[in-house]
């Protein structure tokens, strides 16, 4: 149950920066002076959760644990990161995704 809310948490603040009208003037100015990175993560709906989802693993415990005794500290602590911001991507690319074809976004575009 608290990993669902953790995924809401990060999809809500995802979805409030990429899509909602209060961080329009935040999208056209990274688009405008920043054309590449930032002006790519403030629009993207699975890059955006992927950085929020390290953030977020940092302030609360990461929902995914690597400890593989074969591995050096440092990359089990850099792989236990990597692996939650995947997974909040993909949660959050999952959950954007459903809420699209509910609302009918895509029918008629190839």
């Amino acid at each position: 149950m608290e990993l669902l809310i953790i995924v809401l948490i990060v999809y809500g603040i995802s979805a409030i920066v990429t899509i909602s009208k209060i961080f329009e003037p935040l999208r056209d100015f990274t688009e405008k002076y920043s054309p590449n990175f930032w002006s790519y993560l403030t629009s993207c709906m699975q890059c955006l959760p992927f950085w929020i989802g390290i953030f977020v693993s940092f302030v609360i415990e990461s929902p995914v644990k690597i400890e593989n005794e074969m591995l050096p500290s440092f990359l089990n602590v850099f792989f236990t990161y990597l692996f939650s911001g995947a997974l909040f991507s993909g949660t959050t690319m999952f959950i954007h995704t459903i809420f699209v074809n509910l609302k009918g976004e895509n029918k008629g575009k190839s």
